[in-house]
């Protein structure tokens, strides 16, 4: 789902983030000092653990970055956009794309990184023909996420959409359960907050469950063992990179660590450490995380 940040929440984490970032000047406009630290918001896994790895590596240089992970009801993109941070790294260019539409935004994606395979998990059975007759499945609330896990059903044989994930001329917000034009075993959908996704694998009602690969990962789940199915990296769209406002894209710091996500070493870490459960990204995997303008306004 898009984070919205309440009001109040968003304050109370900005006040800290403006300490971090002391002498900072704060606003969708503002440009910081190129010597302070970049200030970016990322989740857990895998993102902050790249960030750190970059650092760790050296990737960085002279750039000094102040990360803080992702917690509670918070709109990231929201903090980037009104400046109380300076990036974000934590989701994938439809994700993005889409949230520009909605809320009138300009944010850029900066380089692409990671793509995190989305899975089809279960405790109640050990492979998808094992799928019982009108059997629940829990899917991603947000409209982009929901979507992925519309085609990777598709893939799994569960069902058939009328649109293809492709189509470089898809609106992914625009796939809803409307597109399924055959659903043999009369599947029936529940809509969760992707954090909570992984927790309705032990919810007696739901069969199965579709988790994004950070939120498998943060529950404990190795996707690449434990996923019925995992999406298809190639053609793949989903892939993760670096946000920020249009003014700091050629901001030396942000060229800087998207330089360091891009670096060969971190593709190294990734297949390492993650072993097929997060994925190194390639150019040709991106979309415009920017609609294109229209007469008609925002798609």
């Amino acid at each position: 789902m898009p984070r919205r940040a309440h009001t109040l929440l968003a304050l109370a984490l900005a006040a800290p983030l403006a300490l971090g970032g002391c002498g900072l000047r704060t606003g969708a406009g503002a440009q910081a000092d190129p010597g302070t630290p970049l200030r970016i918001m990322a989740d857990a896994e895998p993102h902050s653990t790249l960030l750190k790895e970059a650092e760790k590596e050296g990737l960085l240089g002279d750039v000094k970055i102040d990360v803080k992970e992702i917690a509670g009801d918070v709109d990231p993109n929201q903090l980037v956009a009104s400046g109380d941070i300076d990036a974000n790294f934590f989701q994938h260019a439809p994700y993005l794309k889409n949230w520009n539409a909605e809320h009138q935004g300009d944010l850029r994606l900066v380089g692409l990184v990671h793509i995190e395979p989305l899975g089809l998990y279960s405790r109640k059975v050990h492979d998808v023909a094992s799928t019982p007759q009108a059997a629940v499945v829990a899917i991603p609330a947000d409209a982009v996420n929901q979507a992925r896990a519309l085609f990777l059903l598709q893939q799994a044989g569960l069902l058939r959409l009328d649109v293809r994930p492709g189509d470089p001329n898809l609106d992914y917000a625009q796939v809803t359960q409307k597109n399924i034009t055959a659903n043999p075993k009369k599947l029936t959908f529940v809509q969760v907050d992707r954090p909570q996704l992984a927790a309705t694998l032990d919810d007696p009602k739901v069969t199965l469950s579709v988790v994004n690969g950070n939120y498998a990962l943060e529950a404990g789940l190795v996707p690449d063992r434990d996923a019925l199915v995992l999406d298809e990296v190639e053609d793949n769209p989903y892939a993760n990179g670096l946000v920020t406002r249009p003014e700091l894209v050629d901001d030396p710091r942000v060229q800087k660590v998207a330089q360091a996500l891009a670096d060969p070493r971190i593709a190294q870490f990734i297949e390492k450490t993650y072993r097929g459960s997060v994925l190194p990204a390639r150019p040709a995997n991106a979309v415009p995380a920017t609609p294109a303008p229209t007469t008609g306004g925002h798609s």
